[in-house]
């Protein structure tokens, strides 16, 4: 199979400008977008624009609706647009321009690189007409080297191995695009050689490994990212693994995944108390979600930790050294400090969006919060300026709150969560609704009152809905010395709470943990994405649990056990029913550290002008396709346009939205695909 075969299209320059819309000179064959196509663009022909109206559809597109097989090599369809049984010029497009071009003479040519369907359009003077093309794919390598004769016996299958079973990645798991491939991992004996077979709608892959001790593969960057780009939103990729040891077959064991129609967004910043690359010690580090690393960058060291972030990315506030007195940092400027706080109160604060201000975290007679040494002492919360470090005046709040712990603002600002300690003594969590002109507090709820834990680490989902939080068996609402906890979840309007089972790992009264009792119990500190993608929301959070076969420890208070997961959750979820999918291992922290709460924020945004993918880089919320100064065809942070916003761009209603009449909601200022349950 050839992938990557970027160049040999021909002489269409309908081609070449049509890979441009969404692609770049490196890459002509885009990310796939939700649907494989530029979803609301001006040319997509299921939002036409309003010019369009008066146009009839009396063009017949023939052949209708053909279905084109590939081996990963380019495959060809010839359109014609018909009028009363006589052929046309027309104007033709496509909307999924990963799975191919159409040129001006109708021509469709299939990249080889994606399966999938698309809209193949027509238009001229006398109307409009449409039909669509499917490409199957179905493509083998064999990277291992391993001969005919052991694929064949692969193939064939076996139960030589009771112990073989999947370890990591979790069955039923859903996995984004954009990222990396997960390592398959494995209990039972040592591989000679591995068998994946993974099977979709419309793309079938085989793939031929060689074995490893411990067991565990993974595919290449572009097959996996052909393979999960060839996936529909309900459509699930069915993955079976066989193996051969020592001449006798084993397999295949099946897992199904999910494939949300997207890509994660934006940075996690996270602690970590024991990083070689700070120095091995205390240090905030980040992980791109937008850029395919297997490590990560070390932002601040020297014992910097218990940070926050603020949901637009510009600012960082933590503690500085573990000394009494934090800091706040301009992450806009190459993480340029900007004010230092009073005696450590900037420590788990909550950033406002727009950083421009955080609400602080108390501390308690004693030692909290933990692992802060110099924070003895009884200091309630307050309202700061995060550029000058002063106090801000806050009504409704100032002597009516004392103790706020672990505080965090909505991604719209609107409100704010809280451990309401002045009431429930480290039980109960409260929300209040915030006004950011006048920084007033009002309509202070109790949302949770556990009794039997302590709940802490509150965060909203993006459209403000219902908090996730988790449930600790220690008053200190830490993740070591023994602490247990899980995530759960609280609708809002109903105070109905959830427990994310599987998040957590459980299946019923079971955990489908590989390693049982040991693996339960173990999810802490959850932060959010602050907007949908793919049709889901996305959930990070620390846990204790082993990875796979990589890090296996017979303790979970090993600090290598101390890892970050990310869940899906389902958009509009119903209280009482749980929303959770099994969670996944975030690529690119560092694997020898002990790593925990990750803050999830977008990146700074781009002024207009600027190069970018989608409206939400964009600080007036748009990105459309344009003509640039050297003619070539890309895509900038532009100002609001004329008529309806795409998939991540700037929203105030649903209405606002392209694919309002097919679903799309507007989550957080930004339109987001439908559910996909």
């Amino acid at each position: 199979m050839r992938l990557g075969w970027m160049l040999g299209l021909g002489g269409t320059v309908t081609a070449a400008v049509v890979f441009a819309a969404c692609g770049n000179a490196d890459n002509p064959f885009p990310d796939p977008t939700p649907d494989g196509g530029v979803i609301g663009d001006e040319t997509d022909p299921k939002f036409p624009d309003s010019s369009n109206g008066d146009a009839q559809t009396v063009l017949q597109i023939t052949p209708p609706n053909p279905v084109l097989m590939s081996n990963g090599m380019p495959v060809t369809q010839q359109f014609t647009a018909l009028a009363n049984g006589n052929p046309m010029q027309a104007n033709w497009s496509i909307d999924n321009v990963t799975l191919g071009v159409v040129d001006a003479t109708g021509l469709f040519t299939a990249s080889g690189l994606y399966g999938g369907l698309s809209n193949v359009s027509a238009t001229n003077s006398t109307g409009t007409g449409s039909t669509t093309v499917t490409v199957q794919l179905a493509f083998s390598e064999n990277p291992g080297n391993i001969d005919a004769g052991t694929q064949a016996k692969l193939k064939a299958g076996g139960n030589a191995d009771g112990a073989f079973k999947w370890l990591y990645p979790y069955d039923k798991t859903v996995f984004p695009r954009g990222l990396l491939a997960p390592t398959l991992q494995f209990a039972g004996g040592v591989p000679d050689a591995v068998y994946v077979h993974a099977v979709a709608s419309n793309i079938t892959y085989d793939g031929f490994y060689k074995g490893s001790n411990p067991s565990q593969l993974q595919m290449s960057a572009q097959t996996w990212k052909t393979v999960t780009g060839s996936v529909g939103s309900a459509d699930p990729l069915k993955v079976q693994i066989t193996k051969i040891s020592g001449g006798q077959v084993t397999g295949p064991i099946n897992e199904t995944w999910t494939v949300a129609q997207g890509s994660l967004k934006g940075t996690v910043y996270y602690n970590s108390y024991s990083s070689p690359l700070a120095g091995n010690t205390g240090a905030v580090l980040k992980v791109a979600m937008t850029k395919q690393v297997t490590q990560p960058t070390v932002l601040l060291a020297n014992c910097n930790t218990c940070h926050a972030v603020s949901a637009n990315g510009n600012v960082l506030a933590d503690s500085t050294g573990h000394n009494p007195g934090d800091a706040t940092w301009d992450l806009t400027q190459n993480t340029k400090q900007m004010a230092s706080g009073p005696d450590g109160q900037f420590s788990f604060a909550a950033l406002y969006p727009d950083g421009a201000f955080l609400l602080s975290c108390a501390t308690l007679p004693g030692n909290w919060p933990p692992n802060i040494p110099g924070m003895q002492g009884d200091v309630n919360s307050a309202l700061f300026d995060t550029k000058t470090g002063a106090k801000i005046a806050a009504p409704g709040f100032d002597g009516k709150i004392k103790k706020a712990l672990m505080p965090i603002f909505a991604p719209d600002g609107t409100k704010v969560a809280f451990n309401h300690y002045d009431t429930g003594s480290g039980h109960t969590l409260a929300t209040m609704d915030f006004d950011v002109k006048t920084k007033t507090f009002t309509n202070l709820l109790d949302v949770v009152n556990d009794q039997a834990h302590y709940v802490g680490w509150p965060a909203f989902l993006p459209d403000s809905s219902s908090v996730i939080y988790h449930t600790d068996d220690r008053s200190d609402y830490a993740t070591w010395q023994g602490a247990h906890a899980d995530l759960v979840m609280v609708d809002l309007a109903s105070k109905k709470q959830t427990s994310l089972d599987l998040l957590n790992g459980m299946l019923g009264n079971n955990t489908y943990l590989p390693y049982g009792a040991a693996e339960q119990n173990l999810n802490f500190e959850p932060t959010v994405l602050p907007e949908a993608v793919g049709g889901y929301f996305w959930i990070l959070f620390t846990s204790r649990r082993d990875y796979g076969n990589t890090i296996v420890t017979n303790s979970p208070q090993d600090q290598a056990r101390k890892k970050l997961w990310v869940a899906a959750i389902d958009l509009k979820p119903t209280p009482g029913k749980d929303p959770s999918h099994p969670a996944f291992y975030l690529t690119g922290q560092e694997l020898a550290a002990g790593n925990m709460r990750g803050f999830w924020a977008l990146d700074p945004c781009k002024q207009n002008g600027t190069s970018c993918d989608s409206g939400d880089e964009c600080c007036g919320g748009f990105c459309r396709q344009v003509t640039e100064t050297d003619g070539a065809i890309g895509r900038q942070c532009v100002p609001p346009p004329m008529g309806c916003a795409q998939e991540f761009e700037k929203c105030t209603t649903q209405g606002d939205c392209c694919g309002a009449s097919q679903g799309y909601l507007c989550i957080n200022g930004h339109c987001a695909l439908p559910p996909v349950n």
